[in-house]
């Protein structure tokens, strides 16, 4: 679970990310973005309508978004807020599925900067 500092809950927070237009998406999920004036952490915000499953099917979607999104968090830029906007096929998808679409959908906005892979 993402720790309160990095939770974005107001109703305010999330009308000024969305006011702010900048989005990006792919068939599984949509990201709005705000860059704060402010260096405090980065927040993440979920979004799931009812179209997208019953109750127990959207707590499962907000759950493992959140989950990722605590283990990825210090890859993510501070002084942004995020809001992730999960559509129905979303809901078909397993944890692996989320992690992977959600993370596309973060460096394709500049917003996570991917381990390099050393090696060979």
């Amino acid at each position: 679970m993402l720790q309160k500092a990095n939770r974005l809950r107001s109703d305010a927070s999330f009308q000024r990310v969305y006011q702010y237009k900048k989005s990006l998406a792919n068939r599984y999920l949509v990201c709005y973005q705000y860059p704060r004036t402010d260096e405090g952490p980065t927040r993440i915000g979920f979004s799931i309508s009812k179209k997208v499953g019953k109750a127990h099917t959207r707590n499962y979607l907000k759950r493992v978004l959140g989950e990722v999104s605590r283990l990825h968090l210090d890859r993510i830029p501070r002084g942004y807020d995020i809001i992730i906007i999960v559509r129905q096929p979303a809901a078909q998808l397993a944890y692996d599925g989320l992690e992977k679409h959600y993370l596309s959908l973060l460096k394709k906005g500049g917003l996570y900067d991917a381990p390099s892979k050393s090696g060979t």
